[in-house]
């Protein structure tokens, strides 16, 4: 199994005190290999995998959306940085494996 990208998302919870309302971001990693892709705990093979695209304005710490096409439907994260790197990886291995059009 060989990484060929990786992709910082953002997890957003709001903790709400006696007096106040706190905001909390965690990070945690999207990682494609040669053979899977794998969020957190779960992990999805290339083959269950029908696109990989994004959605970011270039202001900076924008929130942007990553969009995972899945045959279980399209799974949504929040990134604050570039997806193209992890997007044309995805799209580079597409084109040379045919069982993934």
């Amino acid at each position: 199994m060989k990484l060929l990208a990786t992709q910082t998302c953002v997890e957003v919870h709001q903790e709400i005190g006696w007096t106040q309302k706190r905001i909390i971001e965690t990070t945690f990693d999207i990682k494609l290999f040669d053979n899977q892709l794998n969020v957190k705990d779960e992990v999805f093979p290339l083959t269950s995998i029908f696109d990989i695209s994004y959605r970011k304005k270039q202001e900076r710490n924008a929130m942007g959306f990553l969009y995972l096409h899945t045959n279980r439907g399209v799974r949504t994260f929040y990134i604050k940085e570039d997806a193209k790197p992890l997007v044309s990886a995805y799209q580079q291995l597409k084109l040379k494996r045919p069982e993934l059009r």
